[in-house]
């Protein structure tokens, strides 16, 4: 039986009035009380009145920084009584959905306490789609960003078979065009069967989008270093996919998984991730084995239609994702210096 669901998206989506009424930082500590009654608070609130407060613009940058300085509490209660009437302000919703986000990452240290990373998550894509709706850029991706971790708990518990079960077909939201073609682009550098080991939330939520909306015989399976270092319950299910024992370090896990079948290494991934061995590039991986696929070329419509539009700011750092592959294969360099107009990469200057 699987311990971990996840929520479908038309109950995640509460309305904010729910936690404008009831303010973010009180249902926090009501969910320490207790997840079963923390959910029959939320199914029994009643509707309240949208609230005109003005919008403070600097109140997104001070919750960020509170964020970034490791005060995530001060700033999930700054931003309770603040959302509470000022329900307009995209990107205070933007910054509250990135503190239950973390929250949800921290329980993978444990894997125990209330409430545990569904509700979490939850909260996350309620305060997420509010800050989608309000045209925030960054909501879409980190509104992926929770479905990559709900993917994620299925697959710690199930394997990820069951996991693209579960999300093959399924209406997820929407990761801006860049970002799912540098996912079609990463999987269509490592061949059939291929672990794909991944660096940075760019890369990871790109990839975990394009496999698991595909079906093949032999997917290509993403891989986090990040959770197989510090989630056992992650490294456990990962050693099984690999074929290793669990005790192995990530580096020795992933030599002795090349010996058996095509590992690939993201641009952005971790040194510290790779084995010292033979790579040789294949499109914008380093490969241990294995030929570049053939059926499928790499794209980069979407990228330059988004960056002559300027209108994402997610369009940097997935050019960061191509400057780094750059590096390992030159080959790239004509296509990504016709693409990158005016300025190609580092690599392939003169």
């Amino acid at each position: 039986m699987n311990r971990w669901r996840p929520v479908p998206l038309a109950k995640t989506r509460r309305p904010c009035h729910v936690y404008a009424m009831l303010g973010v930082a009180s249902l926090r500590a009501r969910a320490l009380r207790g997840l079963g009654a923390l959910l029959s608070l939320l199914a029994t609130a009643a509707p309240a009145a949208a609230q005109g407060g003005a919008v403070d613009p600097l109140m997104a940058p001070r919750a960020s920084a509170l964020i970034r300085q490791g005060e995530r509490r001060v700033a999930s209660d700054m931003l309770g009584r603040y959302l509470a009437i000022a329900q307009e302000d995209g990107r205070a919703w933007l910054q509250m959905g990135r503190i239950y986000l973390l929250d949800a990452r921290d329980w993978h240290a444990h894997h125990a306490g209330e409430p545990d990373a569904t509700l979490y998550l939850e909260f996350a894509a309620a305060s997420l789609d509010m800050a989608g709706r309000l045209a925030r850029d960054s909501g879409a991706v980190f509104r992926g960003l929770v479905e990559m971790e709900r993917a994620t708990l299925v697959y710690e518990d199930s394997g990820w078979v069951a996991t693209q079960r579960v999300f093959v077909g399924r209406d997820l939201p929407l990761l801006p065009p860049a970002m799912r073609e540098l996912g079609d682009n990463l999987l269509a550098s490592c061949p059939s069967g291929g672990i794909l080991v991944t660096g940075g939330d760019t890369e990871t939520v790109s990839a975990w989008y394009a496999a698991l909306q595909r079906t093949a015989k032999e997917p290509v399976v993403p891989v986090r270093p990040d959770l197989y270092v510090t989630d056992q319950h992650y490294r456990e299910r990962t050693a099984k996919l690999l074929n290793v024992d669990p005790r192995l370090p990530l580096r020795d896990a992933i030599t002795a998984a090349a010996s058996r079948r095509p590992v690939c290494i993201t641009p952005s991934a971790d040194s510290a991730a790779v084995p010292v061995m033979t790579w040789r590039v294949s499109r914008l991986v380093r490969l241990s084995r294995g030929e570049t696929p053939r059926e499928s070329a790499l794209s980069f419509s979407a990228f330059l239609e988004e960056s002559q539009a300027g209108s994402s700011e997610w369009v940097v750092a997935t050019r960061e994702v191509y400057e780094r592959a750059a590096r390992f294969n030159p080959q790239l360099c004509p296509a990504l210096t016709a693409v990158f107009t005016g300025a190609p990469p580092v690599a392939c200057r003169p």
